[in-house]
């Protein structure tokens, strides 16, 4: 039997993404795993695919549109994967030949629909290969918004959305940013090392780690292996984990001793990296929704050698199944949201999302505030944080909190944090959104309760 090729596992992935919530770093691990005879070029290619054609799909489609003398919305959703695989190899990479790209694609269609399939890519991708210099994308005096919602490849709304707020330069800067490759970002140990001595451990092993500007225990990967193959890993030595995430951590500033309540714990980032803030000291109950994500904790926690941390199965949007007397030290809620902050790195987001989302979550995270404030004792510290840069999920449900619990103030964060992070402290709020300060965008406000 022949073996599947990287092309051909990335159209099924490609396909599992439109039809089901899966993150495509969830299906691409299945599939080193169900293809193990790939090498690491093939990994790598593989990936690239997959998320050049997640990143591009709008710019991608436009050209469809405009060579396809089908209906976009006709197209069978094996074809258009097809197309735009082909379409991104032929215009975004470079290492790749236009008639291996086309070749490719071409036998790729005709497994799933016969010489008919075959035909229509290949014409399609030919005429592409022929005219690309001549492809009218919307022109940017005229329709500046629909411009860069193709050339960036962002959703219509998302774009409108940004340009009301930050104009259109801007606009076009945070776009271009979020299309990139993001960098890896591991998170020392200080259970069992310092940045400094595990940097200088990775370079011995031919890495290239440096500092972050941000996170004292960050470290910053460049042109890293898969994860799969990073030294120290399984060691416990570090754990994978955004800069913008670290700093969650940072701001909430737990003591070794206290009671922590991680209100929407998994897949455990932020738990660990309390629990070695705490140097393994005091209590941390990780509260999350399924069996199977506070197994992932707990996972985490084993390899980073915590035994500290108390896990915990509830909804924090209802009453949690603790004493009603129980407060904490400190609890934080970093809520669920649209994640628009983190699109380097999750770019399907993208397409999943929709404006009318923000109102639907907004609501659910006021719900999860309100309800985990209960549990936080008097001159306790309650951490608000998202992913995500609109105000709906951001400002307002914390304003929104403050008028019914008057019990509650921001607190200052301006002490806890370098200064190299003022200019992103505004209003007793702690935001940014990329690419200001070249990591993820995200918000953060610190809550002390006075009685």
């Amino acid at each position: 039997m022949r073996k599947k090729s990287p092309r051909a596992t990335s159209l099924e992935i490609l396909n599992w993404i439109e039809k089901t919530n899966r993150h495509p770093d969830d299906l691409l691990n299945d599939a080193f795993k169900r293809y193990r005879y790939f090498t690491p070029l093939d990994r790598a290619f593989l990936t690239e695919l997959t998320y050049g054609v997640v990143r591009w799909r709008a710019k991608l489609d436009w050209t469809i549109r405009y060579f396809s003398k089908v209906s976009f919305e006709k197209i069978e959703l094996d074809i258009l994967n097809i197309l735009r695989l082909g379409l991104y190899q032929i215009f975004l990479l470079t290492k790749t030949p236009p008639a291996a790209a086309v070749n490719e694609s071409v036998e790729l269609a005709k497994k799933v629909r016969g010489s008919g399939g075959g035909g229509f890519v290949n014409a399609i991708l030919r005429s592409a290969i022929r005219e690309k210099e001549g492809i009218p994308y919307p022109d940017v005096d005229r329709d500046p918004i629909l411009h860069i919602s193709v050339i960036q490849s962002h959703p219509l709304w998302f774009v409108r959305r940004w340009v009301q707020e930050v104009g259109l330069e801007e606009t076009f800067k945070i776009c271009a940013f979020n299309n990139q490759i993001p960098p890896l970002v591991l998170r020392t140990n200080t259970l069992k090392t310092d940045r400094e001595n595990l940097i200088e451990q990775l370079k011995k092993k031919g890495l290239n780690p440096s500092a972050c500007s941000f996170s004292e225990e960050g470290i910053l990967l460049k042109d890293p292996p898969p994860i799969s193959e990073l030294p120290f890993l399984k060691e416990g030595l570090y754990a994978i984990q955004d800069e913008a995430s670290q700093l969650v951590t940072s701001i909430l500033d737990p003591k070794p001793g206290e009671k922590i309540l991680d209100a929407c714990a998994a897949p455990g980032g932020k738990t660990t990296h309390m629990a070695q803030r705490m140097k393994n000291e005091g209590e941390i109950y990780a509260l999350d929704l399924s069996r199977e994500k506070l197994a992932l904790i707990q996972k985490g926690c084993v390899r980073l050698g915590i035994k500290m941390v108390k896990p915990l199965k509830g909804d924090a949007a209802l009453a949690l199944p603790i004493p009603k007397e129980a407060k904490f030290d400190r609890v934080l809620a970093d809520v669920p949201c649209s994640g628009f902050g983190t699109l380097r790195r999750n770019p399907d987001l993208k397409w999943r999302r929709a404006e009318e989302d923000l109102g639907r979550l907004s609501q659910l995270q006021s719900s999860v505030l309100s309800n985990v404030s209960k549990y936080v004792k008097k001159r306790g510290l309650l951490v608000y944080s998202t992913c995500t840069v609109f105000h709906e999920e951001n400002e307002d449900v914390v304003k929104r909190f403050l008028d019914k619990c008057p019990e509650f103030r921001l607190d200052q964060i301006e002490p806890i944090l370098p200064e190299t992070s003022r200019p992103f402290m505004d209003r007793g709020y702690f935001k940014t959104y990329p690419p200001r300060a070249e990591m993820d965008g995200f918000f953060i406000a610190r809550l002390m309760k006075s009685s």
